[in-house]
Parts: structure tokens; C-alpha cells; sequence
């Protein structure tokens, strides 16, 4: 095992001091920027198996006298001619009460929105690519029913890819910006830390001691303190997560999407503290030997 016992009275100054706060305040801020990253890649991972090879039909209501009789008419239409083409696998028509559980969060209960001309819905699954036959089906579909909307939903998910897009890139630009910032003020310590036992340093290379030597001490150092502080920004931002899905859960499925990081990423959480030790650890050590040998 590695002892994190150092040889030399370094304990005491203002870097053992400032380490263990710096690195729970770095590990926090980098849990929710991983977690931040990872839940982006799920919202858009799960919103493109609902969309890939399905499409929506609607069949807007009519205001005649015999309406009912009217829209199942238009309605049987588009169900034959969507059911008579060889690259369409299922089509299923949206009872009304489904309608209005979708329109529930948004417009109210049921009885609110039972007045309202809701058109009909018709959920169509492709076995093939949807690009390479949305247009035969769009005119199939409008032949027989002609104000009738073919939602592929290929637009508003352009449109969801680029904003979940950007939040990702700002995650991972935020993660960046931590580890860079982490890695400065451990270089800005560690030079601190080195010009306060300046005078130790310099009677060890009296006595013979390398550089190496110096600058293991002032790793170990690090470590040691590095994983006090990273452990506590472990816990404080495991916390955080595990308040925001109990918080979330609270919330309707209808205005938030579900999000399962599973497992594996909870297990994972200990690895950015892992990663932000070791990145404190060797850059400590790097710093002096750069110091040591520019002073030679």
C-alpha cells in the first residue's frame, strides 16, 4: 500500500488548509457537470427511440352537422390507405380518452377539454426508414383526406437535438473549466506552500536529497489532503442528485421526460473524485519539480 506519510514537517501551512476545501468545492461542481452531461445524453437518446420510424397523422375535426359520422368516415379513409401501404408495420388510432390524458397537463382535466374540436390522432410505425417514404405516404394520405397533417416529427427533433446539443457542450465546457481551474490553484498553492518551507528545502539539498524526493513529500501531501476534500464534495454532490430525482419524481410525466442514469452511473459518481485526486496529486508534483529545477 501507498503511505501517505510524509518525512518532512509539512503539515500546517495555508495550501494543507486550502487543498481539502478546494477539492470538495472542484469534486461538487464536477459531479454536476458529468451528471449534467449524462442526463442530456439520456433525454436525447430516449427522445430519439420514441421518434425513430413512427410519425403522427391528424385528422383535423369537422364542424358539420353530422360530425361523428364525418370524422370516422375521414378517419377509416386514412386507416385503410396507411394500412395498404407495404413499409407501414402498425397504425393505431388514439382513443378520445388518450387525447385527453395528452391534453390533460397542459389544458386541464377531461371535462374541461371535452367540448373542444380535438382532432383525431393516429399513431403510424414504419418498418423502414421513415425519410425514404414519408413523402409517397404524405400523398397517399392527403389524396384521400386532404387537410389531414403528417407530423414525421423530424422538425421540432432537429430542433430538441440542438438545444440538448448545446446544454451538453456547456456541461462539458463547465467540467473543463473546473479541472483547468482545479489544476491553477493547486499549481498556485503548491508554489506557496514550497516558498513557505523554502528553508527546509534548501538544507535537504545540503544533505544530498533529489528533486524527486521534495517533490514526493509535497504529493503525498497533496494526496492526503486532496482526498479528505474530494470525498466531502463526493457525498455533498451525491446528496444534491439523489434531492433533485426525489424532487423531480414529484413532478407530472407530462412536463419533465424520464430519466433512468441507472446504475452504473451512481457507481461511477466516485470516479471524478478519483480523477480530480489524482489530477491535484500530479500536478503538485509536477509544480515542483518545475520550481526546483528553474531555481537551480
Amino acid at each position: 500500500m501507498i503511505s501517505l506519510r510524509t518525512d518532512l514537517p509539512l503539515g500546517g501551512d495555508s495550501a494543507s488548509r486550502f487543498i481539502p476545501w478546494l477539492m470538495a468545492i472542484m469534486v461538487f461542481l464536477g459531479i454536476l457537470s458529468v451528471s449534467g452531461v449524462a442526463v442530456f445524453d439520456t433525454i436525447l437518446s430516449g427522445w430519439s427511440r420514441a421518434v425513430t420510424g413512427t410519425l403522427t397523422v391528424q385528422i383535423p375535426a369537422l364542424s358539420a352537422i353530422n360530425e361523428d359520422s364525418a370524422n370516422q368516415a375521414r378517419t377509416d379513409r386514412a386507416v385503410f390507405v396507411l394500412r395498404s401501404m407495404p413499409s407501414v408495420r402498425s397504425v393505431q388510432v388514439l382513443e378520445k380518452t388518450e387525447i385527453e390524458a395528452l391534453l390533460a397537463p397542459w389544458l386541464g382535466d377531461a371535462a374541461a377539454i371535452g367540448g373542444l374540436p380535438i382532432p383525431v390522432l393516429i399513431d403510424v410505425s414504419l418498418s423502414d426508414d421513415a425519410t425514404m417514404i414519408i413523402e409517397n405516404l404524405r400523398t397517399a394520405v392527403k389524396t384521400v383526406v386532404p387537410d389531414a397533417i403528417i407530423d414525421d416529427h423530424r422538425r421540432w427533433f432537429e430542433h430538441l437535438i440542438d438545444l440538448t446539443e448545446g446544454f451538453r457542450l456547456l456541461t462539458i465546457g463547465i467540467a473543463l473549466i473546473v479541472t483547468t481551474a482545479l489544476a491553477l490553484t493547486v499549481v498556485y498553492a503548491t508554489r506557496a506552500s514550497m516558498a513557505e518551507f523554502r528553508e527546509v528545502i534548501s538544507v535537504l539539498h545540503l544533505i544530498g536529497a533529489r528533486d524527486i524526493y521534495v517533490a514526493t513529500q509535497f504529493a503525498k501531501r497533496t494526496l492526503s489532503a486532496a482526498l479528505k476534500g474530494s470525498a466531502g464534495g463526493l457525498l455533498a454532490g451525491a446528496f444534491t442528485l439523489i434531492t433533485i430525482s426525489l424532487l423531480a419524481s414529484n413532478v407530472e410525466s407530462g412536463f419533465l421526460p424520464d430519466i433512468d442514469l441507472g446504475f452504473g452511473f451512481w457507481v461511477s459518481l466516485p470516479l471524478v473524485s478519483l480523477v480530480a485526486t489524482a489530477l491535484a496529486m500530479v500536478t503538485a508534483y509536477i509544480t515542483v519539480i518545475s520550481t526546483l529545477r528553474s531555481m537551480v
